[in-house]
């Protein structure tokens, strides 16, 4: 059997050693089986740089007892419910992306935690392209593809972003909706309420 001698930054091998005491396994038998799985990974196309994203975000959907259709079926279930009762619609989809919040949170404390978080999505998503900008004024603009096939699931997948943007502490200003196409542009809580001392009488 061959063995070699691999470098490591020594807080990655103290956590790597904590962890497997902590299973029980000899830094032997679980660097095998680390290794082993990166490799398997790495062979099928995979990035392991991306495999700790993924696990949070399986973590997120277990909680949340989340299960996964094919997105055909999902756009058809939401274009007939939109149909029958459009701002019921809208407003649970709103809830959703409340209710989810506090434990969005516990695995992305910020902004920039929360867009590495969606990215893993993608894995599980049709989402094609995600990005946000920070803007001169402190503002962001988020630009989304692929958050429906038509207007009905695209106005459900805005209103949840929002509803989880005001979680994180930013005002939806503008958006901008087209069939799979998001643009909104936000600011943070704290900016709107300067905004409202500075003009007295204005809601």
């Amino acid at each position: 059997m061959a063995r070699t001698n691999l470098s490591v930054d020594r807080k990655v091998f103290e956590e790597f050693s904590a962890q497997a005491d902590k299973r029980n396994m000899t830094l032997y038998a679980f660097a095998n089986e680390s290794l082993s799985a990166i490799s398997r990974i790495s062979a099928e196309g995979g990035d392991p740089e991306g495999l700790y994203q993924v696990w949070k975000v399986l973590s997120v959907m277990k909680e949340v007892d989340a299960i996964v259709f094919p997105s055909d079926i999902v756009e058809e279930l939401v274009v007939q419910l939109y149909r029958i009762d459009k701002k019921r619609l809208l407003a649970r989809f709103s809830e959703l992306g409340t209710s989810l919040v506090a434990l969005l949170r516990i695995v992305a404390e910020d902004l920039q935690g929360l867009i590495s978080l969606a990215k893993g999505l993608f894995s599980f998503i049709p989402v094609k392209h995600m990005e946000v900008l920070t803007l001169e004024n402190g503002s962001i603009e988020v630009n989304l593809v692929g958050a429906g096939k038509g207007i009905e699931t695209t106005e459900c997948s805005s209103e949840f972003l929002k509803s989880v943007l005001y979680g994180y502490g930013y005002n939806v200003t503008r958006e901008e909706i087209h069939p799979g196409v998001i643009r909104l542009w936000a600011e943070t809580k704290s900016k709107n309420n300067l905004v409202r001392e500075a003009l007295p009488g204005q809601v």
